[in-house]
């Protein structure tokens, strides 16, 4: 009888094992691999991903500043790139066409404060740019060699980050900061260039068509998830005493935010975390329902950006903070498996779906990059 009441609880402990471990992890954003290595509009000087200037975390290519310290170009990152320049109307020339184009890379990213704390003089000191980081010398688990990603890192001695720059108040009233992407990331958008920004040829356009790859591994969208188990991100923090939080937008546009538990009063490195206290681990309290497959689409999360709280009784001023990556573990919606009928290749069903969220999600971008960048025209040019 205890032989087999041993043998029922290691049944049991065995199948929550599992079904624990059926979790899939996934990096939703690294900047470590957004490295700006092109200008945006010449992919001839835009530079591979074994360049030199790439593999050497310290450097950062195309980033030129004129005699007063303001940007003359922002570099940017082109296998991430998104060409707006359609939306614009005849009324532009060929140059300034070709320069309407936006991407991932740091220097691009937006830093949103409350409408209290946003004062001239607090949004001109507030700012991203892409910056650089050493391995900590005393790692405790930061970085992990079993991880090919991290042990790149390692072999390189260093890696490239997201830099924010946030100027708070001083004034003993609470405030915070939105770090927003240049664009809402589309979910749905083709890979149509290399690395580089070269245009693919036309057979490898056609095999890509539909899958709406761009921005998948670590470039802000992850697919076919259902329920979230946990979130971590590795950020560096100056012993500030102010929260954190992740932003994420799903299938049916609703942006749930994400507290994190712990301050960024640390000093360096640090992999911080949220849990989802809703999450159940054991399939048997868990409400089972049947999903219905095909032509059902997949779920998908993608990144909103990143909110920095301050409490009026702390530090204001200056506040300077560093992003790596974001890593989720959450359940699969649906199981990836191999089925004798290729529904899509039939009905095509998904694929139109894509197209038209694609095209509401390029419309929304182009207007919006269209209104900066007549507005950076009309701004003073002068040194």
């Amino acid at each position: 009888m205890r032989k087999i009441i041993t043998l029922l609880i290691g049944t049991i402990a065995l199948m929550n094992m599992t079904f624990a471990l059926c979790a899939k992890e996934a990096v939703l954003i690294d900047f470590d691999k957004l490295k700006a290595n092109g200008n945006g509009y010449d992919a001839s000087k835009s530079l591979a991903e074994d360049d030199g200037d790439m593999t050497d975390f310290t450097k950062h290519p195309f980033y030129e500043k004129d005699r007063s310290g303001r940007s003359v170009q922002l570099p940017q990152h082109m296998p991430t790139l998104i060409d707006y320049s359609s939306i614009a109307g005849s009324n532009f020339t060929e140059d300034e066409t070709n320069r309407m184009r936006v991407s991932l890379s740091a220097y691009n990213w937006n830093v949103i404060l409350n409408s209290s704390s946003a004062t001239v003089s607090n949004l001109r000191k507030t700012k991203t740019i892409e910056w650089h980081s050493k391995v900590p010398a005393n790692n405790l688990g930061f970085l992990k060699e079993d991880n090919t990603d991290d042990k790149a890192v390692i072999d390189r001695g260093g890696f490239n980050v997201l830099g924010v720059r946030i100027h708070f108040p001083e004034s003993p009233f609470n405030n915070w900061a939105l770090i927003t992407p240049p664009f809402e990331i589309p979910a749905y958008e083709d890979i149509i260039s290399d690395y580089k920004g070269e245009l693919l040829s036309d057979e490898e356009i056609e095999e890509n068509k539909g899958k709406g790859q761009k921005f998948l591994n670590g470039r802000g969208v992850i697919r076919n998830i259902d329920i979230i188990k946990s979130m971590s991100v590795r950020i560096y923090g100056c012993q500030f005493k102010n929260s954190f939080a992740v932003l994420l937008k799903d299938q049916d546009n609703v942006v749930t935010e994400y507290d994190f538990p712990q301050y960024l009063d640390f000093d360096g490195w640090k992999e911080i975390s949220w849990r989802n206290p809703n999450y159940i681990d054991n399939v048997q309290n868990r409400a089972l329902y049947v999903i219905p497959l095909y032509p059902r689409s997949e779920p998908y999360i993608k990144l909103d950006g990143f909110r920095v709280y301050r409490q009026g009784d702390q530090v204001g001023g200056d506040f300077v903070f560093y992003l790596k990556d974001v890593k989720v573990v959450y359940d699969e919606a649906v199981i990836e498996k191999e089925y004798p009928i290729d529904h899509e290749s039939a009905w095509g069903i998904l694929y139109d779906r894509t197209q038209e969220a694609k095209k509401r999600e390029f419309d929304k971008i182009g207007r919006s990059e269209i209104l900066k960048y007549l507005e950076s025209q009309k701004m003073d040019q002068s040194e």
